[in-house]
């Protein structure tokens, strides 16, 4: 065997060797891990829910409205304290719009991608693929990925992105992903709700497979924090249930003339109005 054919063969098998060394220090017992693969969709709301005994900061709630619009209202309750005074500004302005029956667009009203932790609550279906070295997340929503890497630390020097940067490991049989850098812009918000965060953003997701009254499910409790924005750490929670569909359909987020009169990211579409020939 030619040495260069020998030296590569070895160093394959080092790289392979200090793979899995890394994998299994990351996630011991990685034989046993839970298995997440499969189609979820999100249930039953689109919308975060408070953590039974929690003493941190609880998610923002639906303002009780009424009349025959009332379930076309996206209104959240802006007397929250975890809110600082420029971001509950923000939240009280979006209720009042909703309550005037101006929808306040978001991300996903404008092919944008959704944002950690919001993209929790899209209400499509989910598919996560495991395997050793990271897991996807793949929204059925436009077909957005997510790509959590089993590591022991974040990248150095992480430059800001769409869903920022994710790591996972294992706390037993919970998935835990701790995401940084996130991308501030204007449709990058952290709940139904519309509450905008800064460039200061931390999130952590704790995944657990359940099965309850309900049958088998995801339960996943959210930790946000950030300083910019938020006075406190606060805590939230929602389910994944068995999607009916076991596998994700073709959605394909288009902006067209039926959406943009209501005030699509771009403004009014051009039309010819009379032929050019």
């Amino acid at each position: 065997m030619p040495r260069w054919i020998a030296r590569s063969l070895l160093a394959g098998l080092l790289l392979s060797a200090a793979s899995a060394t890394l994998f299994a220090a990351t996630n011991p017992g990685a034989e046993d891990l839970p298995d997440f693969n499969g189609v979820w969709t999100r249930a039953p709301e689109p919308e975060f829910l408070p953590v039974p005994g929690d003493n941190e900061g609880k998610p923002i709630t639906k303002l009780p409205v009424t009349g025959p619009d009332a379930g076309e209202i996206i209104a959240g309750n802006w007397d929250n304290p975890f809110l600082l005074p420029w971001t509950r500004e923000v939240v009280k302005e979006n209720a009042v719009k909703e309550m005037r029956l101006e929808h306040i667009f978001q991300a996903d009203d404008s092919c944008w991608p959704v944002a950690v932790p919001q993209i929790l609550n899209l209400r499509e279906a989910v598919q996560f693929v495991q395997a050793k070295d990271k897991l996807l997340i793949i929204y059925q929503r436009d077909h957005l990925v997510r790509q959590i890497h089993f590591a022991q630390k974040h990248a150095d020097n992480v430059k800001p992105s769409w869903f920022g940067d994710s790591i996972g490991r294992w706390d037993g049989d919970t998935l835990v992903v701790d995401t940084i850098g996130i991308k501030t812009h204007k449709y990058s918000v952290v709940d139904t709700w519309g509450t905008p965060h800064s460039d200061k953003l931390h999130v952590t997701e704790r995944y657990r497979l359940i099965e309850d009254d309900k049958g088998k499910g995801i339960e996943f409790v959210i930790r946000v924090e950030d300083p910019g924005a938020f006075a406190m750490p606060w805590k939230a929670m929602g389910y994944y249930r068995p999607n009916r569909v076991k596998e994700l359909m073709e959605v394909v987020c288009a902006e067209n003339n039926r959406d943009f009169h209501e005030g699509s990211t771009f403004g009014t579409m051009p039309e010819e109005k009379t032929p050019s020939f």
